[in-house]
Order: structure tokens, then C-alpha cells, then sequence
């Protein structure tokens, strides 16, 4: 007699080889799709980062602060980023008339704040992993907030 098809023991090894390979795999996966939306908050806070020191030695002054308060108030608008149509797709920002208002940004999962030096502070705003990011011009500093001690590490900031 010629029976076709599998066995119950061999569908289960076949579903339980598939268990253990996910189970390795799925954690693994989550960091590198991490990592590579911190590439691009990476890329964001530098593209802040080096607009605001535009801004800054255009008007001859010290830092963002020092700018006069008309220019303050447009907040992200009066930078070369601060448009809406100049926003790479799922960023975000509170905009009016096509500009960015205020000095917080959306996007990658993250939250981007220009303080007043020109720094970036970055804030994770979803998912498991939970740190805060500054970009001071020349690299980033992750300060965790999770007590697990990982959040720093998974962005390769440890």
C-alpha cells in the first residue's frame, strides 16, 4: 500500500525546528529595523543640527537663543528643513502655511527638539526600546531610560 503525505511526528519536528528558528530570529530582526530608523533620526538631528548653525552665522550671533525673537518665534520654519514639502515622507511637524512651527519635529519613531545651542534632543516615541538622544554637532550622547540597561545598546550608543 503506497500512502502519500506526511506523519503527525513529522509535521510536528517540521513546526517546532520553524518555533525555534523564530524565536532567535524575531528579536534579532526588531534591532536591525530599530538601528535603521536611528539612522534616520541620525540624519534628521543633523540636518537640524547643521541648519540652525546656518541660521545662527547668517545672523552673527552666538547660539539660537541670541537670534532675534521675530526669527525665535518661526521656530522651525525660518530653518532650510522647516517646510513641510521639504520633510522626508513620515516626518512631521506642526505646521502653518507650510511651515514648521515651534521647535519639535516627528518622525522615525522619534521626537526632535532644537534647543537653544543648536542641539538636538531626541525622544523615542514608540515601540519597546526607550532612550533619549542629544546631538551636540560632533556625536550623540544616550542618556536610558529603561532600567534594563539595553536601550542605549540596541542603537549601538552603550
Amino acid at each position: 500500500m503506497n500512502k502519500k503525505g506526511f506523519t503527525l511526528m513529522e509535521v510536528l519536528t517540521v513546526v517546532l525546528i520553524i518555533g525555534i528558528l523564530s524565536s532567535v530570529a524575531l528579536p534579532q530582526y526588531r534591532k536591525v529595523v530599530e538601528r535603521s530608523k536611528f539612522t534616520k533620526a541620525q540624519v534628521m538631528a543633523k540636518s537640524l543640527y547643521d541648519s540652525c548653525q546656518r541660521l545662527v552665522a547668517e545672523w552673527g550671533v552666538d547660539n539660537y537663543s541670541s537670534l532675534p525673537t521675530a526669527v525665535r518665534n518661526a521656530g522651525l520654519g525660518r530653518l532650510d528643513i522647516g517646510s513641510i514639502f521639504l520633510l522626508p515622507p513620515g516626518f512631521s511637524c506642526n505646521a502653518y502655511n507650510g511651515l514648521c512651527r515651534g521647535l519639535v519635529m516627528t518622525g522615525a519613531g522619534f521626537e526632535y527638539t532644537l534647543q537653544g545651542d543648536c542641539s538636538v534632543n531626541i525622544v523615542k516615541k514608540e515601540g519597546t526600546y526607550l532612550a533619549n538622544f542629544t546631538y551636540n554637532g560632533t556625536d550623540f550622547a544616550c542618556t536610558e531610560v529603561t532600567s534594563d540597561g539595553e536601550s542605549c545598546a540596541i542603537y549601538g550608543l552603550d
